[in-house]
């Protein structure tokens, strides 16, 4: 059936190639109709070679799915993401592994970076994320190194079925490409200016599209080839139980546990008081400094106040004699302080009566 369509097709695009060159001559080469009889002649010829496809198509996948259920099983098309998290305490180790396996499996590193946890409370001190491409028929082989050199703790697997959309863009190709060789017989068979013009316009219009579905097909099977797994690792002290334990172990492990951040918390302060001893001995040195100062202003201000009495007191002694009076409202002469000698003794509050002499 597909060589009696080609037959009626190739027939068709003679046929088409005559009445065009017999239209040329007779309308002076006008532009319009030659357009218009590319377009129609190109039409014809390309349903002619859609339905031969079909036909191809249909008898293929009848010849298919009457074979054998494997053929259809080979030939769907499977892209495949996984992702793992993973705990060691070697992280470089790990790395250099996973890396060395990758290129030993034909795959390659599609990203990796490595970032280092400034923390002084914090578990985990390093952490590398990897995204490696994968032979699709080998991943089962990096998924076993990766398990047997980390402790897992958590994987998943992705697998998206591509085979529809895969096959419609094939589809499509195939069509582009009849249409792209039945452009080139009406080329070859164009005499006028015009008819070559608008025939390589679909031309380049075809090519195109055909450029952009083998840029999809392309992708498709780089990732339906490769699978993609995203790992990441964590640089820990401890492993996380990936197993449920009795009470007894949970007990000695989390008083173990406690123990252990207990003198993990007295290391921490250890480095904490050792890489601030400058800041502290400057703040030693201004607390002393504003202590000292204190104590001489205080010291001054006492100074001052202890010379402020002295000058108060000797004021007093070397001003005016004031007289005392008696309770009687008479004058009292001062009392005046006269040293005694060794051996005798001072009278106290001594007071002459000035009344005789006043008599």
């Amino acid at each position: 059936m597909k060589k009696i369509l080609c037959r009626q097709g190739t027939l068709l695009a003679i046929l088409s190639a005559v009445v065009l060159v017999a239209g040329c001559g007779s309308s002076g080469g006008s532009a319009a109709k030659t357009d218009s009889f590319v377009e129609n002649s190109y039409d014809s010829a390309g349903a002619v070679y859609e339905e031969a496809a079909m036909a191809d198509s249909s008898f293929a996948s009848n010849s298919s799915g009457a074979s054998a259920g494997v053929v259809a099983d080979t030939s769907r098309k499977l892209i495949t993401t996984m992702n793992i998290s993973a705990e060691t305490d070697d992280l470089a180790a790990v790395v250099a592994g996973v890396e060395n396996k990758v290129k030993e499996l034909g795959g390659y590193i599609e990203s990796s970076n490595m970032s280092n946890n400034v923390s002084y409370s914090s578990r985990v001190s390093r952490n590398a994320g990897i995204t490696a491409r994968i032979p699709r028929d080998r991943l089962d082989e990096f998924v076993d190194l990766v398990e047997g050199s980390t402790n897992i703790t958590n994987k998943s697997v992705n697998v998206e079925d591509v085979t529809l959309n895969y096959v419609d863009i094939e589809s499509r190709k195939n069509s582009l490409r009849t249409e792209e060789k039945r452009l080139l017989e009406i080329l070859e068979s164009a005499e006028t200016v015009e008819d070559v013009i608008a025939v390589e316009d679909k031309l380049a219009d075809v090519r195109y599209e055909i450029e952009s579905i083998e840029s999809q097909l392309r992708s498709y099977d780089n990732r339906i080839d490769y699978s993609t797994v995203y790992l990441d690792i964590d640089e820990v002290v401890k492993f996380t139980p990936v197993e449920k334990e009795s009470a007894t172990t949970r007990m000695g492990k989390g008083f173990a546990q406690s123990v252990g951040e207990v003198a993990e918390a007295v290391v921490e302060f250890a480095v904490w008081f050792v890489s601030h001893i400058p800041q502290m001995i400057l703040v030693i040195i201004v607390i002393v400094l504003i202590v000292i100062i204190i104590r001489l202003i205080d010291k001054s201000s006492k100074k001052r106040r202890i010379r402020k009495m002295q000058k108060m007191q000797s004021g007093q002694m070397n001003g005016p004699v004031q007289s005392v009076v008696n309770p009687q409202g008479m004058p009292v002469a001062p009392v005046q302080n006269v040293p005694a000698a060794p051996g005798q003794n001072v009278p106290v509050n001594h007071q002459k009566d000035n009344t005789d002499g006043n008599k």
